[in-house]
């Protein structure tokens, strides 16, 4: 059982919406968000913000993005078939367009819970106190979350998903960049350095030089010491 929390709802399609789902998943308890209350109902880990946005592309994405930032997943019901402006990276964010229906939106509502209570940590990348998870698309170090580009991100988490592992810069530039780069080579060794300069301290050192070859990530049988 999860409980749905409407917000937004109030078209008399919505209410056609609300009573398909509850005659195809009536084990849930839909919850209707108050106006003219600010303060939300108790959030739990079965909860699923459930948005019925008929507002500009702007304001449905600022909607979301508040509803993602409690941390419950969230079910968006969008007007207009486009996701302009949503940042997928900031939660649990699934998208339903019209024509709406019970089975379509309680299949999407599924698809946030089970990405909420599944196990989670076959997205998780973890070599010590660094941390990389895939669903969100965050790394934390010793707790403390590691502000990264999206390229600084994805070359951090090739890497570390293969330990131990020399790769070339070229090979590394294929993986990480595909066609979209400039600058050959050297690329890689500025976002390199650039990561480094975020992850590494005293205590920590995770990508390896191996000179004339090119970079490894350190696995856990390595020794203390770095290049």
């Amino acid at each position: 059982m999860a409980r749905l929390l409407l917000i937004g709802f109030g078209h008399p399609e919505s209410f056609r919406l609300i009573d398909e789902m509850r005659r195809g998943a009536p084990q849930h308890e839909y919850l209707e968000s108050d106006p003219g209350d600010p303060s939300p109902p108790p959030i739990d880990g079965d909860t699923v913000a459930l948005l019925w946005l008929s507002r500009s592309g702007d304001e449905s994405a600022s909607l979301i993005a508040a509803a993602a930032g409690e941390g419950i997943p969230v079910v968006a019901l969008l007007r207009e078939m486009r996701v302009d402006g949503i940042d997928f990276t900031k939660g649990n964010i699934e998208v339903v367009f019209p024509p709406f229906d019970g089975t379509q939106t309680l299949a999407r509502v599924a698809t946030a819970i089970a990405r909420a209570t599944g196990p989670r940590d076959q997205n998780i990348i973890t070599h010590g106190e660094l941390v990389i998870d895939q669903d969100r698309y965050e790394v934390t170090l010793s707790g403390k979350k590691v502000d990264l580009t999206y390229k600084e991100y994805e070359l951090l988490k090739y890497l570390a998903a293969r330990p131990g592992r020399v790769f070339s810069r070229e090979a590394l530039l294929r993986a990480v960049w595909d066609y979209d780069y400039f600058g050959g080579t050297r690329t890689v060794d500025v976002h390199v350095r650039r990561l480094r300069s975020k992850i590494d301290d005293m205590k920590n050192q995770f990508i390896e030089t191996v000179w004339n070859v090119g970079y490894r990530f350190r696995s856990s049988d390595d020794g203390a010491s770095d290049s």
